[in-house]
């Protein structure tokens, strides 16, 4: 069993919502091109989450003839709880990952839980708090 990483972190009981942005850097190219690997790690944040999914993972790759300098992978999970976006830049290393929950969130377990998984060299992360007076209504 995984270790769930939606938990409420405290003094945000009454928000509507958490945003968390990841970017991670220094991540092999083979791996931001690689689409099989990324529907698995949607699934597996989902499970982790303790989330429920709409539909499984899209994920689609750029052209990279046409778009040489965004060549990568984009996708989507949508949760009954919201979504997980990701995006990559294959030749930069670069991951880029969104999720956004009515649920809950551990913003440092899932950093972690990503930065361990996709192999980065080092991330930035932003987190908001959404909808901080939806309870209020």
């Amino acid at each position: 069993m995984h270790q769930a990483l939606g938990t409420r972190p405290a003094g945000r009981d009454s928000a509507f919502g958490h945003s968390l942005h990841v970017d991670l850097y220094g991540v092999d190219r083979a791996l931001c091109d690689d689409i099989g690997f990324f529907y698995s790690l949607l699934d597996d944040v989902v499970a982790r989450l303790g989330m429920h999914k709409q539909a499984p993972p899209f994920i689609f790759r750029s052209p990279d003839v046409e778009y040489p300098d965004k060549a990568g992978l984009s996708g989507w999970v949508p949760l009954i709880e919201s979504g997980i976006s990701v995006h990559t830049l294959t030749l930069a290393g670069f991951v880029s990952i969104d999720l956004y929950t009515c649920g809950l969130l551990h913003p440092a377990e899932v950093v972690d839980y990503l930065v361990e998984r996709l192999g980065a060299s080092s991330c930035e992360q932003q987190y908001l708090i959404r909808g901080v007076r939806f309870h209020d209504q």
